[in-house]
């Protein structure tokens, strides 16, 4: 889109400005001035192609570095800087003398293995039979000490059983005992509770009744000594007031014993009071059972409040069944005896297990894969240098339409093997790589066609990559690289070179369009200037896709429709007559 063939309208002031213009063409016209004319311009259907303009570097889409095979003498190099060659061109011969000298000592290190490893399995054998002996020793002695703990186990069980045996008859003495202290203590618990209900019933009936009689007494008088005061109390504020009114002598006597009075009977009050508050936190506690057990004659309580008959404890109880054991002496020895037979036995079974198990001698099969991985790699090694013969007898040939980089390799040179020796960049697949403004890169998408300049030549291409990271040019720029293909390269396309690119982008067929520089940008969006009634008016549009020339017009503008292609000095509000210019826009644009 030429943006600068838009307009951008902002501001009050050109309103204002329009205003006066208005003023000034209606005073003409009142004069008898002509009518100014405006170039309109019909919106019409057709296409429009956006395309994106850049420049970059051709670049091969495809390189391949060759290494040397094998250790070995170069004996000729045709590669050479910038040179073009043929797919199937040998560029570099080798000399073959060390390699087939390699070869040789790798078939001799091949058979020296195999004999060694020959030889370790014979002195393995032997060994692997010694083991195989030890295992059958080991298996009968297993067996033995088995046997032997069965029987350990079995006279283990019989002393466990005698002392059982013991301990269950004493048991039965210890139930008997405690049954009869139960009985006892049962007896003793009734006198307990009879002597604990004989003193409820005293303190009910007697202790009780009696001090709530007294705390009622007490409590009448207190009540009978504070109405005396309040009465002593009005009596003086009766003369205090006379007093008051006629200080005479008789006056001043009748306060003075009524202020006695007063004092008199709030000391009566006071003790009243006192009395009956003292007294009332001398309550009588009721009798607790607690307080009888020790009265009852052969009782006695443990620490954790049960009580037994006679003092004895169940826990000393249990502990003289538990301490009860029986005469084991015979059953004792024979076990002394069977458990050292034991121990003889286990010896003699962990010895033949380490012999079957950790003899030094023995091969094990980790080591024998190991010799046999050994070979292999000596296999290998031999074929290795068979196949190094092989490919240094072909020498290096491109594989491929290109041009040769990097030659780090000359004739006379020994090299080993993995040698770096030249590069070759193909020149059948061949891209361009620019880089696209951050305002056109949403235009563009992959397999998109462009033209490509390069040389004064012109080759047809397609969009093959565009990379996701965003970078910056030396003017801190923000740019996206992408690559376009060359459809069919020819030996006129160099690698290096500058190319000019022409993508076609996004494309939309069959709409309403109009020339770009007659569609205005303001701050409510896009617009347009038309005439209604011979004045020249606004039009609001909506607009879609713009190339260089031309804008999609979406809504406010319909086909056919005309639109002043430029204004001139003239102005909104302003009156004026169309002039056709006659542009027809049939074509893709």
């Amino acid at each position: 889109m030429k943006k600068g063939k838009k307009r951008l309208i902002i501001g009050i002031g050109v309103l204002a400005a329009a205003a006066g213009s208005i003023v000034v063409l209606g005073q003409q016209a009142q004069q008898g001035q002509v009518t100014p004319q405006v170039e309109v311009v019909k919106a019409v259907r057709g296409d429009i192609q956006q395309t994106v303009e850049a420049s970059g570097t051709v670049v091969s889409e495809e390189e391949k570095t060759y290494f040397s095979p094998a250790n070995a003498k170069v004996q000729e190099v045709s590669a050479e800087e910038g040179k073009v060659v043929k797919a199937g061109t040998k560029l570099v011969e080798f000399n073959l003398k060390d390699l087939q000298r390699e070869e040789k000592k790798a078939s001799m290190n091949l058979e020296s293995g195999k004999l060694d490893m020959q030889n370790t399995i014979n002195k393995s054998n032997k060994a692997v039979q010694k083991q195989r002996d030890a295992q059958g020793n080991a298996a009968a002695l297993k067996q033995q000490v088995e046997d032997q703990k069965n029987y350990v186990a079995s006279l283990k069980a019989q002393i466990a059983q005698a002392t059982a045996d013991a301990q269950a008859r004493a048991a039965q003495e210890a139930a008997r005992q405690e049954a009869e202290a139960q009985a006892a203590k049962q007896a003793q618990q009734q006198e307990i509770q009879r002597q604990y209900a004989e003193a409820m019933t005293v303190y009910e009936n007697e202790t009780l009744p009696a001090y709530q009689a007294k705390l009622k007494e007490l409590n009448s008088q207190s009540s009978q000594a504070l109405s005396s005061y309040n009465q002593a109390e009005n009596t003086y504020q009766m003369a205090f007031q006379v007093w008051t009114a006629d200080p005479s002598d008789e006056n001043t006597a009748a306060l003075s014993q009524a202020e006695e009075l007063r004092s008199e009977a709030q000391i009566e009050l006071q003790n009243a009071q006192t009395a009956y508050e003292d007294y009332k936190k001398m309550q009588p506690a009721p009798p607790q059972q607690e307080d009888f057990s020790s009265d009852v004659p052969g009782t006695e309580f443990v620490s954790d409040g049960t009580e037994l008959a006679g003092g004895a404890s169940g826990t000393e109880a249990g502990s003289s069944v538990s301490s009860v054991t029986a005469d084991t002496s015979q059953l004792e020895a024979a076990l002394e005896q069977a458990s050292s037979d034991l121990a003889e036995l286990q010896s003699e079974l962990a010895s033949q297990e380490a012999v079957a198990e950790t003899d030094p001698a023995a091969v094990t099969e980790e080591e024998k894969e190991k010799m046999e991985i050994s070979n292999n790699l000596s296999e290998l090694d031999q074929m290795s240098a068979r196949e190094l013969v092989e490919e240094a007898k072909k020498g290096i040939s491109a594989d491929f339409n290109g041009v040769i980089s990097g030659v780090s390799v000359v004739e006379g040179a020994t090299v080993t093997q993995g040698t770096e020796l030249f590069t070759l960049q193909n020149t059948d697949r061949v891209d361009v790589d620019v880089n696209v403004s951050k305002y056109d890169y949403d235009k563009i998408e992959k397999n998109q066609k462009a033209e490509i300049t390069l040389a004064g030549e012109i080759y047809q291409g397609t969009v093959r990559e565009i990379s996701h990271i965003a970078a910056q040019n030396e003017k801190g720029a923000t740019q996206i690289p992408v690559k376009v293909k060359i459809d069919n390269p020819d030996e006129n396309v160099f690698l290096g070179v500058d190319a000019k690119v022409t993508i076609q982008a996004k494309k939309a067929e069959d709409v309403i369009m109009l020339p770009a520089e007659v569609v205005n940008i303001g701050k409510e969006g896009s617009f347009c200037y038309v005439l209604e009634d011979g004045v020249i008016a606004r039009k609001n549009v909506a607009t879609g896709l713009s190339s260089d020339d031309y804008t999609e017009i979406l809504s406010g503008i319909g086909e056919g429709e005309t639109v002043i292609r430029d204004l001139g000095t003239l102005q909104e509000g302003m009156q004026a007559q169309g002039a056709d210019t006659g542009e027809e826009t049939g074509e893709d644009a």
